[in-house]
């Protein structure tokens, strides 16, 4: 410090207090001073944080989750910088619960203290929140209040110089963003930050932090949660209605807890009335409350204020749409909007509002669905939900067709050819095709009910016999007959006699099947006049030949020969080789099964020439049954390898039922050639298949014919 006096510059006093230089520690300027005295002071010691919130009560499971914040631990990282762990899921999943269980486990692993913020207790605006946890965790740390910045970065900057050299466990609570993370992290490469959050924190991961997903629990971990909070003897009295209890509430733990606090509070009332009453979907998320607060409903609220625009549109358009799960494609269509602003909209998945199930396949958790439909019904225009149903169901019905086409080039087809639809789903091969309509199935019988219920009679008939191909390869029976009756209802009111009589003769293919010839009759009187009356002597013809699938179904095989034989000559007449193929192909069966081999023989013979070669699914088919009629005749030798060549069609187009049969017969066919070991090989590949098929009576009447397992050495 230099003081000088320098009279011309001073004033009148002639007196001058300058201060320059460097200076550290106390400094007074005044004019005169009596007495003065300076106490020095000690900087505050701070005390070792300890601000982890109490441990969860009644926590069950997440072992898997919790060994793996252990590994994360327990390896480390290359000491350049804090290991980071972002617990994510649907917002009351346990996130929470899991990362506080989790702290307290291993708290006194981390010497000089652990630090906690709740970001949404906390929340806003952004950078403000963060800038408050910054100067908490300060305090904490023991820097006064008038050494604490104002400005945030500067706060970030103190902290990481406080924290260099430390040994912390922190614990951010509820982070929106990752911006909110970054200026918290320590410097320290012995810390261990843990956030919690509805989001994936993409650029946290990116910047090499470890996602820990947490998935809701299963139902028996829902019920030990119950357990937990009602007592075992009481969920033990009614365990069904138990588990029902945790499958209605999906495994949410905030949503189980509420449903216990509720009995809890009434503890005579049974837990089946519970379920009884969270059975009404309408009414589930309103009655999950306690003291008149909709817990559950609110915690889906804040996760939807935090989306942009576009995804909180998109996510509650979703929720009227009814099917269980959703590829990417069909998002596009259900959002009408191009294929970049979907995936940008789909940041509503980053949420854990929606969860990817497969490659590109997005569904909603159960109670999540009926918060998106409760908003789609308050806060989306019914011209708005109505246009996305309508895009959904035509899209379906496009996609229906085009895969009925890639299965079988030519056949009777009422439908006028698809209108072009965005975006377009090719297929390379049949079994692609079917595969994919397989994926689809419930999705597809979902918008059928959909369609019906609005009136949109001409998607659901041409969807349905679209669905022939599925229905008639697959054998999914209950859908097959379901959809029938959808598609017999649409065309009755359009008033389509065809179409109507096209419904029918499919829905009636399911009953012989079945063995059902009673319903099967029915149907096929009423086609078989709508036919008539339409004048399309095509469906006549395909009548005729269900009729003869009833008979043989019956074992009245003259009388199938007749209407197998009536329907092969009004396709001749008509032109139409691979119908005519057809029909001889039945007359096979029907010789065959009444013991004729050679009538069968020639019959197959003859469909197998006009059907063409480019048919490859119904040549291979036709190859199996003379396969059959090979053995009766006593010359396997000449068909085996054409059997063996169907076999291998069937399983790559993707047709299980007819593969199995292929191998059936070629057993038989390899046992008359003497070769027991290749019998044996087809055998078990036909039980295979049967068992995939879940057909065991099938397979375990197949298994009787296996040689018995060779003795065991003693």
């Amino acid at each position: 410090m230099v003081i000088e006096s320098d009279d011309e510059r001073s004033g009148a006093s002639g007196t001058r207090n300058e201060l320059s230089g460097q200076v550290g520690g106390n400094v007074v300027q005044a004019g005169v001073i009596q007495h003065l005295t300076f106490a020095a002071q000690e900087p505050p010691v701070a005390e070792i944080p300890r601000q982890l919130p109490p441990e969860p009560r009644d926590f069950v499971n997440r072992v898997r989750e919790l060994d793996e914040l252990d590994r994360l631990l327990d390896e480390g990282g290359d000491g350049s910088a804090p290991l980071v762990a972002v617990v994510n899921g649907l917002g009351g999943v346990g996130k929470s619960a899991l990362s506080r269980r989790w702290a307290h486990r291993v708290r006194e692993r981390f010497t000089d203290g652990q630090l906690y913020a709740s970001l949404g207790d906390l929340r806003h605006g952004g950078g403000v929140a963060v800038s408050d946890v910054l100067g908490g965790f300060l305090r904490a740390l023991g820097v006064r209040e008038a050494g604490i910045p104002a400005d945030p970065s500067e706060r970030a900057a103190l902290f990481r110089s406080r924290t260099a050299d430390l040994r912390l466990l922190i614990l951010l609570d509820d982070v929106e963003h990752a911006a909110q993370v970054t200026p918290v992290l320590p410097a320290s490469g012995s810390g261990v930050v843990v956030v919690t959050s509805h989001s994936r924190l993409g650029e946290l991961v990116v910047t090499g932090a470890v996602p820990v997903p947490l998935a809701p629990l299963d139902e028996e971990q829902g019920v030990r949660l119950l357990a937990g909070v009602l007592g075992e003897e009481r969920v033990h009295a009614e365990p069904q209605a138990a588990g029902e209890l945790a499958r209605l509430c999906g495994g949410l733990p905030v949503a189980l807890r509420v449903a216990a606090a509720r009995l809890a509070q009434r503890r005579g009332r049974p837990i089946a009335r519970l379920v009884t009453e969270l059975t009404d979907e309408r009414r589930r998320l309103e009655r999950l409350a306690v003291g008149g607060k909709t817990i559950v409903e609110a915690v889906f609220e804040t996760a939807c204020r935090a989306l942009p625009p576009g995804a909180g549109r998109l996510y509650r358009l979703l929720g009227a749409v009814p099917v269980a799960d959703l590829s990417v494609q069909a998002v596009q269509v259900v959002a009408g909007t191009g294929e970049r602003e979907t995936e940008e909209s789909l940041e509503l998945l980053e949420a854990n509002l929606l969860e990817e199930t497969a490659q590109e396949r997005y569904r909603f958790h159960d109670l999540v669905r009926l918060h998106a439909a409760r908003l789609a019904e308050r806060e989306e225009a019914p011209g708005e939900r109505e246009a996305a149903l309508g895009r959904m169901a035509r899209w379906y019905r496009a996609c229906a067709m085009a895969a009925d086409r890639a299965v079988t080039r030519s056949r009777l087809r009422l439908a006028p050819a698809p209108e072009p639809v965005e975006p377009e789903v090719t297929f390379s091969s049949a079994r692609q095709a079917l595969d994919w309509l397989e994926g689809e199935r419930g999705n597809m019988l979902a918008v059928l009910r959909l369609a019906e219920r609005a009136g949109w009679d001409d998607v659901v008939w041409q969807t349905v016999e679209a669905l022939w191909v599925l229905h008639h390869s697959r054998k999914h029976y209950a859908d097959w007959i379901e959809a029938g009756r959808l598609g017999t209802l649409a065309a009755g009111r359009l008033g389509n006699r065809a179409a109507e009589a096209r419904m029918r003769n499919q829905t009636a293919r399911a009953f012989v099947e079945l063995g059902e010839l009673g319903p099967a009759d029915e149907e096929l009187r009423l086609a078989r006049s709508l036919a008539v009356e339409s004048g399309d002597r095509r469906l006549e013809a395909a009548v005729l030949e269900s009729l003869g699938q009833v008979e043989l179904a019956r074992g009245a095989f003259d009388a199938a020969i007749g209407h197998f034989t009536e329907a092969l000559a009004v396709n001749e007449a008509l032109g139409r080789t691979r119908g005519a193929g057809l029909q001889s192909y039945h007359l096979g069966l029907t010789h065959t099964a009444a013991g004729r081999p050679r009538e069968a023989f020639e019959a197959f013979e003859r469909a197998r020439g006009l059907i063409g070669a480019e048919d490859e699914t119904s040549r291979a088919k036709i190859d199996i049954e003379l396969g059959l009629v090979h053995r009766m005749l006593g010359r396997p030798e000449e068909i085996v390898g054409r059997v063996t060549e169907a076999a291998r069609t069937m399983r790559a187009r993707g047709v299980p039922l007819k593969e199995a049969r292929a191998w059936e017969i070629l057993a038989g066919l390899t046992a008359d050639l003497g070769d027991e070991r290749g019998s044996e090989e087809h055998l078990r590949r036909a039980i295979a298949v049967y068992l995939d098929l879940g057909k065991t009576a099938k397979a375990d009447e197949l298994g009787g014919r296996l040689p018995p397992p060779a003795p065991e050495d003693s």
